[in-house]
């Protein structure tokens, strides 16, 4: 190659590299978003403070503070290909579940500002059509784990106290007995949502199941979807009276708790006089420890 040829091509070459260095100044390079960082693991108590909660987790947890009343906080649209599990922490037993899809806590405004209310969907194993068997004992599993963890079933206070297949018969899918394992046939003919009420430790969950009511061939696939509310006893109890006596329950329980109680008995003497048993050894759960400057009434020998 000749000397002027040579001078050429390092003139061309400068003129590449001077236009190359302002290109990349005038637009930088563009950078591949990452996506957010969801957690493998969410942790989650009742009476934690929901902004304590969101700064815990700041990636997945929203507030919604603008609302009359309530606090909401919630968190949700996780990686479908690796949904977090949720561990709730009632008293001192911490309560896992997996496969969560979104969680939504509840705080009220005009007490202290504090979690008094958690609903969790989550998937039934993978989610998806899958067999109606293996849905089944992927849930009786799991409730399996929660009474090994020391949840019992919850009876209202007015209805009856009934287990195994005596609760399947009067309740239906209302009020399933934790300890009872369903069999195929049984889980089939149940009726729209399937629900067990649980307790443990001054909180009430409430584990429902839910079906695609299009697919429920026994033979087919069907799909499914699970759903967790949790709430302290303190706030079940405060529902039995109008809202402006919930601060001062505790003095209006006896009566509340004496009426409930009779129609209960009520209902208990009709299925003893058809053979059906009772699980008379079953007592309603104590009164949740009063707030400072209050306290629980005596109970009477009639309501032990």
């Amino acid at each position: 190659m000749s000397k002027t040829a040579l001078i050429t091509l390092a003139a061309l070459l400068a003129i590449i590299g001077v236009i190359a260095v302002i290109t990349s100044r005038a637009e930088p390079p563009r950078q591949v978003q990452a996506k957010p960082a969801y957690p493998a693991h969410i942790e989650l108590a009742m009476y934690q403070r929901g902004d304590d909660w969101q700064k815990k987790y700041p990636t997945v947890v929203a507030a919604e503070t603008q609302n009359f009343g309530l606090n909401f906080y919630k968190a949700m649209n996780f990686d479908p290909n690796a949904l977090p599990s949720v561990t709730i922490n009632a008293g001192e037993t911490k309560t896992v579940i997996p496969k969560v899809l979104s969680i939504s806590a509840t705080e009220e405004k005009n007490r202290s500002p504090e979690i008094i209310s958690i609903f969790i969907t989550a998937r039934v194993k993978n989610g998806g059509a899958m067999s109606h068997d293996e849905a089944r004992l992927y849930i009786l599993d799991l409730i399996e784990k929660f009474t090994a963890l020391g949840w019992k079933t919850a009876f209202s206070f007015n209805k009856p106290r009934l287990s195994g297949i005596h609760a399947l018969n009067y309740y239906g899918a209302d009020d399933l007995d934790p300890n009872y394992k369903l069999s195929f046939a049984e889980w089939m003919q149940l009726d729209g949502s399937l629900n067990w009420e649980l307790y443990l430790n001054h909180t009430y969950m409430r584990v429902t199941v839910d079906r695609d009511q299009d697919h429920l061939d026994p033979n087919k696939p069907g799909a499914y979807i699970m759903s967790f509310t949790i709430e302290p006893h303190e706030e079940v109890q405060r529902m039995y009276v109008d809202e402006k006596e919930r601060d001062h329950w505790r003095q209006l329980w006896i009566p509340i708790a004496r009426k409930l109680r009779s129609e209960r008995n009520i209902k208990e003497a009709t299925l003893k006089a058809q053979g059906i048993p009772i699980v008379s050894d079953y007592k309603d759960p104590e009164l949740p420890p009063a707030p400072p400057g209050q306290q629980n009434p005596v109970i009477p020998k009639d309501l032990q």
